[in-house]
Protein backbone atom coordinates (compact mmCIF):
# COMPACT_ATOMS: atom_id res chain seq x y z
CA UNK A 1 0.00 0.00 0.00
CA UNK A 2 1.32 3.67 -1.01
CA UNK A 3 1.34 5.59 2.08
CA UNK A 4 -0.89 8.89 1.56
CA UNK A 5 2.03 11.38 2.63
CA UNK A 6 4.24 10.07 0.25
CA UNK A 7 6.36 12.73 -1.60
CA UNK A 8 5.10 13.02 -5.11
CA UNK A 9 5.12 15.29 -8.51
CA UNK A 10 2.90 17.79 -8.29
CA UNK A 11 0.97 16.64 -12.14
CA UNK A 12 -2.11 14.71 -11.26
CA UNK A 13 -3.71 11.98 -14.28
CA UNK A 14 -2.19 9.62 -16.41
CA UNK A 15 1.21 11.32 -16.47
CA UNK A 16 4.82 10.78 -14.75
CA UNK A 17 7.19 13.46 -13.28
CA UNK A 18 9.14 13.44 -16.47
CA UNK A 19 6.22 14.65 -18.32
CA UNK A 20 4.90 11.88 -20.00
CA UNK A 21 2.15 10.00 -20.13
CA UNK A 22 1.00 6.49 -19.29
CA UNK A 23 -0.18 4.23 -21.81
CA UNK A 24 -2.30 1.22 -19.42
CA UNK A 25 -3.02 -2.48 -20.90
CA UNK A 26 -4.33 -4.83 -18.78
CA UNK A 27 -3.27 -8.61 -21.07
CA UNK A 28 -5.46 -11.63 -20.09
CA UNK A 29 -3.99 -14.02 -18.34
CA UNK A 30 -6.89 -16.33 -17.00
CA UNK A 31 -9.16 -16.02 -20.49
CA UNK A 32 -7.01 -14.82 -23.25
CA UNK A 33 -9.69 -14.80 -25.93
CA UNK A 34 -11.06 -11.39 -24.38
CA UNK A 35 -8.06 -9.44 -25.43
CA UNK A 36 -6.25 -6.37 -24.22
CA UNK A 37 -7.76 -3.70 -22.14
CA UNK A 38 -6.35 -0.46 -23.33
CA UNK A 39 -7.04 2.59 -20.71
CA UNK A 40 -7.18 5.54 -21.98
CA UNK A 41 -8.93 8.08 -18.91
CA UNK A 42 -7.65 9.20 -15.64
CA UNK A 43 -10.16 6.54 -13.96
CA UNK A 44 -11.15 3.12 -15.59
CA UNK A 45 -13.90 1.29 -13.61
CA UNK A 46 -14.16 -2.64 -12.79
CA UNK A 47 -17.43 -4.04 -12.26
CA UNK A 48 -19.86 -6.60 -13.39
CA UNK A 49 -21.85 -4.66 -16.05
CA UNK A 50 -19.28 -1.82 -16.77
CA UNK A 51 -17.39 -1.67 -20.23
CA UNK A 52 -15.91 -4.10 -21.32
CA UNK A 53 -17.11 -6.85 -18.93
CA UNK A 54 -20.48 -6.41 -19.06
CA UNK A 55 -19.96 -7.88 -22.69
CA UNK A 56 -18.23 -11.01 -21.53
CA UNK A 57 -20.03 -14.56 -21.32
CA UNK A 58 -22.08 -13.94 -18.17
CA UNK A 59 -19.93 -17.28 -16.46
CA UNK A 60 -16.94 -15.65 -17.34
CA UNK A 61 -17.72 -12.47 -15.14
CA UNK A 62 -20.46 -14.32 -12.68
CA UNK A 63 -17.85 -13.80 -9.75
CA UNK A 64 -17.27 -9.87 -10.73
CA UNK A 65 -18.87 -7.92 -8.25
CA UNK A 66 -21.19 -4.47 -10.07
CA UNK A 67 -18.74 -2.31 -8.58
CA UNK A 68 -15.43 -4.28 -7.81
CA UNK A 69 -12.54 -2.33 -8.58
CA UNK A 70 -11.24 0.84 -9.43
CA UNK A 71 -8.37 1.43 -11.57
CA UNK A 72 -6.97 5.19 -11.50
CA UNK A 73 -3.80 7.59 -12.93
CA UNK A 74 -2.16 10.29 -10.74
CA UNK A 75 0.60 11.89 -9.19
CA UNK A 76 2.91 10.16 -11.99
CA UNK A 77 1.38 6.51 -10.45
CA UNK A 78 -0.98 4.47 -11.39
CA UNK A 79 -3.22 2.59 -8.62
CA UNK A 80 -5.71 -0.16 -8.02
CA UNK A 81 -8.72 0.27 -5.14
CA UNK A 82 -10.63 -2.39 -4.32
CA UNK A 83 -14.90 -1.07 -3.59
CA UNK A 84 -15.36 -3.65 -1.46
CA UNK A 85 -16.00 -6.35 -3.73
CA UNK A 86 -17.40 -9.64 -2.37
CA UNK A 87 -14.90 -11.79 -4.03
CA UNK A 88 -11.71 -9.59 -3.86
CA UNK A 89 -8.78 -7.74 -6.07
CA UNK A 90 -5.25 -9.19 -5.71
CA UNK A 91 -2.04 -7.76 -6.89
CA UNK A 92 0.75 -10.29 -7.07
CA UNK A 93 -1.11 -12.30 -4.59
CA UNK A 94 -1.70 -9.62 -2.27
CA UNK A 95 -5.00 -8.22 -1.38
CA UNK A 96 -6.31 -4.65 -2.31
CA UNK A 97 -9.36 -4.82 0.05
CA UNK A 98 -9.56 -1.56 1.74
CA UNK A 99 -6.12 -0.72 0.06
CA UNK A 100 -5.26 1.06 -2.65
CA UNK A 101 -1.67 -0.67 -3.98
CA UNK A 102 0.47 0.89 -7.23
CA UNK A 103 0.83 -0.89 -10.33
CA UNK A 104 3.81 -1.66 -11.85
CA UNK A 105 4.59 -2.60 -15.15
CA UNK A 106 4.24 -6.26 -15.43
CA UNK A 107 2.42 -6.92 -12.15
CA UNK A 108 -0.45 -9.58 -12.05
CA UNK A 109 -3.80 -8.25 -10.85
CA UNK A 110 -6.54 -10.37 -10.67
CA UNK A 111 -10.25 -9.68 -10.07
CA UNK A 112 -12.72 -12.17 -7.79
CA UNK A 113 -9.79 -14.96 -8.13
CA UNK A 114 -11.33 -15.28 -11.82
CA UNK A 115 -10.20 -12.44 -13.84
CA UNK A 116 -6.56 -12.18 -14.13
CA UNK A 117 -3.95 -9.74 -16.30
CA UNK A 118 -0.50 -8.61 -16.62
CA UNK A 119 -0.47 -5.05 -16.28
CA UNK A 120 1.66 -3.15 -18.87
CA UNK A 121 3.19 0.34 -18.55
CA UNK A 122 4.71 2.56 -20.84
CA UNK A 123 5.53 6.21 -21.42
CA UNK A 124 5.59 8.53 -24.07
CA UNK A 125 5.88 12.02 -24.02
CA UNK A 126 2.80 14.59 -23.18
CA UNK A 127 1.76 16.26 -25.79
CA UNK A 128 -0.64 19.79 -26.06
CA UNK A 129 -3.44 19.29 -28.17
CA UNK A 130 -6.22 21.79 -28.97
CA UNK A 131 -9.66 20.08 -28.24
CA UNK A 132 -13.05 20.89 -25.95
CA UNK A 133 -12.48 20.80 -22.34
CA UNK A 134 -14.53 21.27 -19.66
CA UNK A 135 -13.77 24.55 -17.71
CA UNK A 136 -15.78 24.22 -15.02
CA UNK A 137 -19.21 22.90 -13.53
CA UNK A 138 -21.45 24.91 -11.52
CA UNK A 139 -24.32 23.65 -8.81
CA UNK A 140 -26.75 26.30 -8.46
CA UNK A 141 -29.11 25.55 -5.48
CA UNK A 142 -32.65 24.71 -7.04
CA UNK A 143 -34.57 26.10 -3.71
CA UNK A 144 -33.94 29.61 -3.16
CA UNK A 145 -35.02 29.11 0.47
CA UNK A 146 -32.51 27.02 1.67
CA UNK A 147 -30.03 29.65 2.07
CA UNK A 148 -27.18 27.35 -0.42
CA UNK A 149 -24.67 28.99 -2.08
CA UNK A 150 -23.28 28.18 -5.81
CA UNK A 151 -21.08 25.94 -5.97
CA UNK A 152 -17.99 26.33 -8.94
CA UNK A 153 -15.84 22.96 -9.20
CA UNK A 154 -12.96 24.25 -11.83
CA UNK A 155 -10.35 21.72 -10.71
CA UNK A 156 -11.27 17.54 -11.01
CA UNK A 157 -12.01 15.33 -9.31
CA UNK A 158 -14.65 16.75 -6.83
CA UNK A 159 -15.42 14.86 -3.50
CA UNK A 160 -18.67 15.11 -2.20
CA UNK A 161 -18.33 15.01 1.76
CA UNK A 162 -20.30 16.53 4.72
CA UNK A 163 -16.17 17.55 6.13
CA UNK A 164 -15.50 19.52 3.04
CA UNK A 165 -16.34 23.07 3.66
CA UNK A 166 -18.36 23.18 0.38
CA UNK A 167 -20.96 21.50 2.86
CA UNK A 168 -19.86 21.75 6.68
CA UNK A 169 -20.26 25.39 6.25
CA UNK A 170 -24.07 24.92 7.06
CA UNK A 171 -23.70 22.68 10.19
CA UNK A 172 -24.83 25.25 12.58
CA UNK A 173 -27.49 26.68 10.10
CA UNK A 174 -29.35 23.11 8.97
CA UNK A 175 -26.71 20.53 10.73
CA UNK A 176 -29.58 17.86 10.13
CA UNK A 177 -29.59 17.91 6.50
CA UNK A 178 -25.78 18.03 6.52
CA UNK A 179 -25.62 14.69 8.24
CA UNK A 180 -27.69 13.27 5.77
CA UNK A 181 -24.63 13.75 3.27
CA UNK A 182 -21.73 11.36 4.01
CA UNK A 183 -18.05 11.81 4.28
CA UNK A 184 -17.60 10.12 1.42
CA UNK A 185 -20.74 10.10 -0.66
CA UNK A 186 -19.75 11.10 -4.29
CA UNK A 187 -17.38 12.21 -5.81
CA UNK A 188 -17.51 14.35 -10.14
CA UNK A 189 -14.55 13.30 -12.85
CA UNK A 190 -13.94 14.42 -16.25
CA UNK A 191 -13.70 11.56 -19.27
CA UNK A 192 -12.81 13.05 -22.02
CA UNK A 193 -14.43 16.38 -22.64
CA UNK A 194 -17.69 15.38 -20.35
CA UNK A 195 -18.29 15.74 -16.37
CA UNK A 196 -19.56 12.18 -14.86
CA UNK A 197 -20.44 11.80 -11.20
CA UNK A 198 -20.62 8.35 -9.41
CA UNK A 199 -21.82 7.54 -6.04
CA UNK A 200 -19.44 6.20 -3.70
CA UNK A 201 -22.45 3.85 -1.53
CA UNK A 202 -23.53 6.82 0.54
CA UNK A 203 -25.97 6.01 3.02
CA UNK A 204 -28.47 8.51 1.76
CA UNK A 205 -27.69 8.31 -2.07
CA UNK A 206 -26.96 10.45 -5.08
CA UNK A 207 -29.97 11.59 -6.82
CA UNK A 208 -30.08 12.73 -10.80
CA UNK A 209 -33.19 13.84 -12.40
CA UNK A 210 -35.20 12.00 -8.99
CA UNK A 211 -33.63 8.61 -9.86
CA UNK A 212 -31.08 7.18 -7.06
CA UNK A 213 -27.62 6.54 -8.47
CA UNK A 214 -26.57 2.88 -8.49
CA UNK A 215 -22.51 0.83 -8.52
CA UNK A 216 -22.43 3.08 -11.81
CA UNK A 217 -21.27 6.40 -12.80
CA UNK A 218 -23.18 8.22 -15.49
CA UNK A 219 -22.62 11.57 -17.35
CA UNK A 220 -24.00 14.98 -15.90
CA UNK A 221 -25.60 17.35 -18.90
CA UNK A 222 -26.60 20.75 -18.68
CA UNK A 223 -29.35 21.62 -17.10
CA UNK A 224 -30.09 18.35 -14.96
CA UNK A 225 -30.75 18.35 -11.65
CA UNK A 226 -28.60 17.07 -8.85
CA UNK A 227 -29.17 16.21 -5.30
CA UNK A 228 -26.89 14.88 -2.03
CA UNK A 229 -28.80 12.58 0.42
CA UNK A 230 -32.31 13.74 -0.20
CA UNK A 231 -34.24 17.28 -1.04
CA UNK A 232 -32.17 19.75 0.55
CA UNK A 233 -29.39 19.66 -1.22
CA UNK A 234 -30.61 20.15 -4.56
CA UNK A 235 -29.00 21.57 -7.39
CA UNK A 236 -29.27 22.58 -11.07
CA UNK A 237 -25.88 21.59 -13.46
CA UNK A 238 -24.53 24.29 -15.07
CA UNK A 239 -21.48 23.08 -17.35
CA UNK A 240 -18.71 25.77 -19.26
CA UNK A 241 -16.66 24.62 -21.65
CA UNK A 242 -14.14 26.04 -23.85
CA UNK A 243 -11.50 25.31 -26.93
CA UNK A 244 -7.83 25.51 -25.30
CA UNK A 245 -4.23 24.33 -26.29
CA UNK A 246 -2.83 22.34 -22.92
CA UNK A 247 -1.62 19.99 -20.66
CA UNK A 248 -4.44 17.01 -21.41
CA UNK A 249 -4.24 16.18 -17.93
CA UNK A 250 -4.81 19.79 -15.89
CA UNK A 251 -7.90 21.63 -16.18
CA UNK A 252 -7.46 25.29 -15.82
CA UNK A 253 -10.71 28.26 -15.78
CA UNK A 254 -9.83 30.77 -18.00
CA UNK A 255 -10.88 34.69 -17.44
CA UNK A 256 -13.64 34.23 -20.17
CA UNK A 257 -14.80 30.70 -18.37
CA UNK A 258 -14.54 32.01 -14.98
CA UNK A 259 -16.90 35.37 -15.96
CA UNK A 260 -19.19 32.67 -17.45
CA UNK A 261 -19.34 30.70 -14.28
CA UNK A 262 -19.53 33.66 -11.96
CA UNK A 263 -22.51 34.42 -14.37
CA UNK A 264 -24.26 31.25 -13.98
CA UNK A 265 -24.04 30.95 -10.45
CA UNK A 266 -25.55 34.09 -10.06
CA UNK A 267 -23.40 37.54 -7.73
CA UNK A 268 -20.65 37.16 -5.38
CA UNK A 269 -21.92 34.67 -2.93
CA UNK A 270 -20.46 31.76 -4.57
CA UNK A 271 -18.19 28.85 -3.91
CA UNK A 272 -15.48 28.26 -6.34
CA UNK A 273 -13.63 25.53 -5.85
CA UNK A 274 -10.09 25.78 -7.24
CA UNK A 275 -8.51 22.85 -6.35
CA UNK A 276 -8.66 19.28 -6.76
CA UNK A 277 -9.11 16.06 -4.50
CA UNK A 278 -6.60 13.24 -4.79
CA UNK A 279 -8.37 10.19 -6.29
CA UNK A 280 -6.49 8.49 -3.27
CA UNK A 281 -7.89 9.96 -0.87
CA UNK A 282 -11.48 9.39 -2.73
CA UNK A 283 -10.71 5.35 -2.91
CA UNK A 284 -8.87 4.68 0.36
CA UNK A 285 -11.27 4.08 2.72
CA UNK A 286 -10.94 4.21 6.17
CA UNK A 287 -13.99 1.88 7.53
CA UNK A 288 -14.25 2.16 11.21
CA UNK A 289 -14.54 6.20 10.26
CA UNK A 290 -17.53 5.47 7.69
CA UNK A 291 -19.25 3.70 10.44
CA UNK A 292 -19.06 6.16 12.55
CA UNK A 293 -19.41 9.27 10.85
CA UNK A 294 -21.37 8.20 7.61
CA UNK A 295 -24.63 7.09 9.01
CA UNK A 296 -27.82 9.40 10.23
CA UNK A 297 -29.87 7.34 12.40
CA UNK A 298 -32.34 10.05 13.40
CA UNK A 299 -34.75 9.42 10.40
CA UNK A 300 -35.36 8.05 7.17
CA UNK A 301 -33.66 9.78 3.71
CA UNK A 302 -34.93 13.11 3.02
CA UNK A 303 -35.82 12.05 -0.20
CA UNK A 304 -38.39 9.77 1.53
CA UNK A 305 -39.51 12.53 4.12
CA UNK A 306 -40.07 16.61 4.05
CA UNK A 307 -37.48 18.56 5.12
CA UNK A 308 -37.25 20.43 8.08
CA UNK A 309 -38.53 23.67 6.07
CA UNK A 310 -41.61 21.91 4.71
CA UNK A 311 -44.86 23.82 5.79
CA UNK A 312 -47.41 21.96 7.78
CA UNK A 313 -49.27 19.78 5.54
CA UNK A 314 -52.84 21.61 3.85
CA UNK A 315 -55.72 20.14 2.47
CA UNK A 316 -59.08 18.66 3.34
CA UNK A 317 -57.99 15.90 5.55
CA UNK A 318 -55.88 17.72 7.52
CA UNK A 319 -57.99 20.35 8.13
CA UNK A 320 -61.02 17.50 8.71
CA UNK A 321 -57.79 15.90 11.66
CA UNK A 322 -57.46 19.57 12.99
CA UNK A 323 -61.10 20.13 13.60
CA UNK A 324 -61.51 16.16 15.40
CA UNK A 325 -58.42 16.77 17.17
CA UNK A 326 -60.06 19.89 18.91
CA UNK A 327 -63.19 18.90 19.14
CA UNK A 328 -61.99 15.96 20.93
CA UNK A 329 -60.08 17.78 23.08
CA UNK A 330 -62.96 20.06 24.30
CA UNK A 331 -62.48 23.36 22.51
CA UNK A 332 -64.74 25.47 23.32
CA UNK A 333 -66.88 27.63 20.90
CA UNK A 334 -70.36 28.82 19.70
CA UNK A 335 -70.55 26.07 17.16
CA UNK A 336 -68.74 23.09 18.92
CA UNK A 337 -71.57 20.91 19.07
CA UNK A 338 -71.60 21.55 15.00
CA UNK A 339 -68.16 21.05 14.71
CA UNK A 340 -67.96 17.94 16.61
CA UNK A 341 -70.68 16.17 14.52
CA UNK A 342 -69.07 17.38 11.48
CA UNK A 343 -65.93 16.13 12.70
CA UNK A 344 -66.57 12.95 13.67
CA UNK A 345 -68.57 12.30 9.93
CA UNK A 346 -65.53 13.15 8.28
CA UNK A 347 -63.58 10.81 10.73
CA UNK A 348 -66.08 7.93 9.41
CA UNK A 349 -65.73 8.87 5.94
CA UNK A 350 -61.86 8.82 6.15
CA UNK A 351 -62.07 5.73 7.67
CA UNK A 352 -64.76 3.79 5.14
CA UNK A 353 -61.92 4.93 2.39
CA UNK A 354 -58.91 4.08 4.38
CA UNK A 355 -60.41 0.57 4.93
CA UNK A 356 -61.73 0.44 0.87
CA UNK A 357 -58.06 1.44 0.49
CA UNK A 358 -57.12 -1.72 2.04
CA UNK A 359 -59.03 -3.44 0.34
CA UNK A 360 -58.11 -2.50 -3.07
CA UNK A 361 -54.24 -3.82 -2.02
CA UNK A 362 -55.20 -6.98 0.10
CA UNK A 363 -55.29 -9.44 -2.82
CA UNK A 364 -51.34 -7.80 -4.03
CA UNK A 365 -50.39 -7.82 -0.13
CA UNK A 366 -51.97 -11.61 0.14
CA UNK A 367 -49.82 -12.65 -3.00
CA UNK A 368 -47.25 -10.72 -1.45
CA UNK A 369 -46.98 -12.91 1.45
CA UNK A 370 -47.14 -15.90 -0.11
CA UNK A 371 -44.12 -15.10 -1.96
CA UNK A 372 -42.36 -13.86 1.20
CA UNK A 373 -43.06 -17.46 3.37
CA UNK A 374 -42.01 -19.38 -0.33
CA UNK A 375 -45.51 -20.60 -1.05
CA UNK A 376 -44.38 -20.01 -4.75
CA UNK A 377 -47.08 -22.04 -5.76
CA UNK A 378 -50.21 -20.89 -4.04
CA UNK A 379 -48.76 -17.14 -4.90
CA UNK A 380 -49.05 -18.01 -8.75
CA UNK A 381 -52.21 -19.52 -8.17
CA UNK A 382 -53.53 -17.01 -6.39
CA UNK A 383 -52.31 -14.40 -8.71
CA UNK A 384 -53.59 -16.02 -11.84
CA UNK A 385 -57.18 -16.25 -10.51
CA UNK A 386 -57.12 -12.41 -9.59
CA UNK A 387 -55.62 -11.66 -13.26
CA UNK A 388 -58.41 -13.15 -14.59
CA UNK A 389 -60.54 -9.89 -13.57
CA UNK A 390 -58.09 -7.71 -13.97
CA UNK A 391 -55.05 -8.35 -16.38
CA UNK A 392 -53.79 -4.75 -16.48
CA UNK A 393 -52.56 -5.29 -12.83
CA UNK A 394 -49.67 -4.33 -13.35
CA UNK A 395 -48.11 -4.99 -9.86
CA UNK A 396 -49.87 -7.99 -9.69
CA UNK A 397 -48.61 -9.22 -12.55
CA UNK A 398 -44.82 -8.53 -11.62
CA UNK A 399 -45.89 -10.85 -8.64
CA UNK A 400 -47.40 -13.68 -10.34
CA UNK A 401 -44.26 -13.28 -12.49
CA UNK A 402 -41.65 -13.48 -9.65
CA UNK A 403 -43.78 -16.41 -8.07
CA UNK A 404 -44.63 -18.45 -11.59
CA UNK A 405 -40.40 -18.51 -12.29
CA UNK A 406 -39.57 -19.04 -8.49
CA UNK A 407 -41.92 -21.93 -8.19
CA UNK A 408 -41.18 -23.72 -11.46
CA UNK A 409 -37.66 -22.53 -13.00
CA UNK A 410 -35.79 -25.03 -10.30
CA UNK A 411 -38.02 -28.00 -11.12
CA UNK A 412 -38.03 -27.41 -14.69
CA UNK A 413 -33.81 -26.69 -14.78
CA UNK A 414 -33.38 -30.16 -12.76
CA UNK A 415 -35.26 -32.61 -15.18
CA UNK A 416 -33.66 -31.05 -18.06
CA UNK A 417 -29.88 -31.72 -15.93
CA UNK A 418 -31.33 -34.95 -16.19
CA UNK A 419 -32.50 -35.29 -19.55
CA UNK A 420 -36.14 -35.91 -18.60
CA UNK A 421 -37.05 -33.40 -21.35
CA UNK A 422 -40.86 -34.73 -21.70
CA UNK A 423 -41.54 -33.59 -18.20
CA UNK A 424 -39.97 -30.21 -18.54
CA UNK A 425 -42.23 -29.61 -21.11
CA UNK A 426 -45.01 -30.77 -19.30
CA UNK A 427 -43.47 -28.16 -16.62
CA UNK A 428 -43.36 -25.80 -19.05
CA UNK A 429 -47.23 -26.41 -20.18
CA UNK A 430 -48.12 -25.88 -16.44
CA UNK A 431 -46.59 -22.79 -16.40
CA UNK A 432 -48.21 -21.03 -19.28
CA UNK A 433 -51.55 -22.25 -17.90
CA UNK A 434 -50.91 -20.38 -15.06
CA UNK A 435 -49.30 -17.35 -17.49
CA UNK A 436 -52.52 -16.88 -19.21
CA UNK A 437 -53.40 -13.54 -18.21
CA UNK A 438 -50.66 -12.05 -17.66
CA UNK A 439 -48.96 -10.62 -20.82
CA UNK A 440 -45.23 -10.22 -18.76
CA UNK A 441 -45.39 -13.70 -18.18
CA UNK A 442 -45.62 -15.26 -21.40
CA UNK A 443 -42.38 -14.48 -23.43
CA UNK A 444 -39.78 -15.35 -20.08
CA UNK A 445 -41.90 -19.03 -20.44
CA UNK A 446 -41.23 -18.79 -24.38
CA UNK A 447 -37.30 -18.26 -23.48
CA UNK A 448 -37.53 -21.19 -21.33
CA UNK A 449 -39.32 -23.54 -23.84
CA UNK A 450 -37.15 -22.76 -26.58
CA UNK A 451 -33.55 -22.81 -24.11
CA UNK A 452 -35.31 -26.96 -23.40
CA UNK A 453 -35.52 -27.08 -26.73
CA UNK A 454 -31.83 -26.68 -27.95
CA UNK A 455 -30.61 -28.90 -24.74
CA UNK A 456 -32.62 -31.39 -26.26
CA UNK A 457 -31.24 -30.90 -29.23
CA UNK A 458 -27.87 -30.83 -27.86
CA UNK A 459 -28.23 -33.92 -25.94
CA UNK A 460 -29.71 -35.47 -28.97
CA UNK A 461 -26.91 -35.08 -31.05
CA UNK A 462 -23.73 -35.96 -28.47
CA UNK A 463 -22.86 -33.17 -27.24
CA UNK A 464 -22.79 -29.71 -28.58
CA UNK A 465 -18.99 -29.60 -30.39
CA UNK A 466 -20.19 -33.81 -31.63
CA UNK A 467 -19.68 -33.57 -35.73
CA UNK A 468 -22.44 -33.00 -38.21
CA UNK A 469 -23.86 -36.30 -38.50
CA UNK A 470 -26.58 -35.30 -41.08
CA UNK A 471 -28.12 -32.83 -43.67
CA UNK A 472 -31.23 -32.42 -40.70
CA UNK A 473 -28.64 -32.15 -37.86
CA UNK A 474 -26.81 -29.35 -39.82
CA UNK A 475 -29.92 -27.44 -40.84
CA UNK A 476 -31.16 -28.02 -36.73
CA UNK A 477 -28.04 -26.03 -35.54
CA UNK A 478 -28.32 -23.38 -38.34
CA UNK A 479 -32.52 -23.18 -37.03
CA UNK A 480 -31.10 -23.02 -33.61
CA UNK A 481 -28.20 -20.14 -34.46
CA UNK A 482 -30.53 -18.14 -36.40
CA UNK A 483 -33.13 -18.29 -33.68
CA UNK A 484 -30.46 -16.56 -31.74
CA UNK A 485 -29.00 -13.86 -33.60
CA UNK A 486 -32.01 -12.56 -35.08
CA UNK A 487 -34.05 -12.54 -31.20
CA UNK A 488 -30.63 -11.89 -29.38
CA UNK A 489 -31.82 -8.90 -27.34
CA UNK A 490 -35.19 -10.62 -26.40
CA UNK A 491 -33.05 -13.66 -25.42
CA UNK A 492 -30.65 -11.32 -22.72
CA UNK A 493 -33.54 -9.14 -21.75
CA UNK A 494 -35.73 -12.25 -20.28
CA UNK A 495 -32.12 -13.82 -19.50
CA UNK A 496 -32.08 -10.54 -17.03
CA UNK A 497 -35.90 -11.15 -15.84
CA UNK A 498 -35.35 -14.41 -14.96
CA UNK A 499 -32.27 -14.26 -12.75
CA UNK A 500 -33.58 -11.68 -11.20
CA UNK A 501 -36.13 -13.54 -9.47
CA UNK A 502 -34.27 -17.48 -9.65
CA UNK A 503 -30.82 -15.92 -9.34
CA UNK A 504 -28.82 -19.54 -9.69
CA UNK A 505 -30.33 -19.68 -13.30
CA UNK A 506 -27.36 -17.75 -14.20
CA UNK A 507 -25.67 -21.11 -14.13
CA UNK A 508 -27.95 -22.80 -16.62
CA UNK A 509 -27.70 -19.92 -18.99
CA UNK A 510 -24.41 -19.81 -19.26
CA UNK A 511 -24.06 -23.65 -19.81
CA UNK A 512 -26.82 -22.77 -22.65
CA UNK A 513 -24.58 -20.09 -24.23
CA UNK A 514 -21.38 -21.91 -24.19
CA UNK A 515 -22.82 -24.85 -26.18
CA UNK A 516 -24.71 -22.32 -28.56
CA UNK A 517 -20.72 -21.21 -29.26
CA UNK A 518 -19.68 -24.83 -29.42
CA UNK A 519 -22.63 -25.45 -32.15
CA UNK A 520 -21.75 -21.84 -33.92
CA UNK A 521 -18.05 -22.89 -34.02
CA UNK A 522 -19.21 -26.97 -35.34
CA UNK A 523 -21.45 -25.47 -37.94
CA UNK A 524 -18.22 -22.98 -39.12
CA UNK A 525 -15.71 -26.00 -39.55
CA UNK A 526 -18.54 -27.62 -41.64
CA UNK A 527 -18.56 -24.97 -43.47
CA UNK A 528 -15.33 -24.49 -43.84
CA UNK A 529 -14.86 -28.57 -44.49
CA UNK A 530 -17.63 -28.23 -47.23
CA UNK A 531 -16.10 -25.64 -49.18
CA UNK A 532 -13.18 -27.80 -49.61
CA UNK A 533 -15.26 -30.65 -51.01
CA UNK A 534 -15.50 -33.40 -48.59
CA UNK A 535 -18.64 -35.33 -48.96
CA UNK A 536 -21.31 -35.00 -46.22
CA UNK A 537 -21.01 -37.47 -43.53
CA UNK A 538 -23.84 -40.24 -43.47
CA UNK A 539 -25.56 -40.76 -40.63
CA UNK A 540 -24.02 -44.17 -40.04
CA UNK A 541 -20.61 -41.74 -40.48
CA UNK A 542 -20.37 -43.81 -44.00
CA UNK A 543 -19.81 -41.32 -47.33
CA UNK A 544 -23.11 -39.34 -47.93
CA UNK A 545 -24.91 -40.20 -50.83
CA UNK A 546 -28.24 -40.12 -52.36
Amino acid sequence: MLPLNETMAPDQGRTSAAGQEFDIVLKPISHPELGDICIEENLFAIGRSEAPFGTYAPEVVSDLSRRHARIFAEYGGVFVADMGSKNGTKVNGASVKQKVMRLQDGDEICFAGTLCYRVQLKTRPRKPRQSTKLASLSLLPEHNDHGLQPIVITQFPFLVSKTDDVFARYKESHPHQVNYISRRHAHIFVKGSQAYIEDLGSTNGTFVAGKRLDERAVQLHDGDVLAFGGNHFVYRVSLVQEMETTDPTVTKLSPSARQAAQAAAGGDKTTFVAAANSFLDIFCVDQAQAQEDEINADAKPLHEAPSEEAPPPRGKFAALAAELTKAFAGEKSPNAARNTRRAMIAAAVVAILIFAAYLRGWPQRNVQSMITDARYEQAAMAANHYLKSDPEDTQMRALAGEALLKAYVPRWWNLIKARRFDQAAATIAIMKKFAVHNADAQPLISELEWLGEVEAFVAARGGADAPIKSPADEEGIKRILAKWDEERERHQSAFATISLAVPDFRDFYAQTLSHLRKLALTGSQRRDSNEQGKPLAAPNGGAGGS
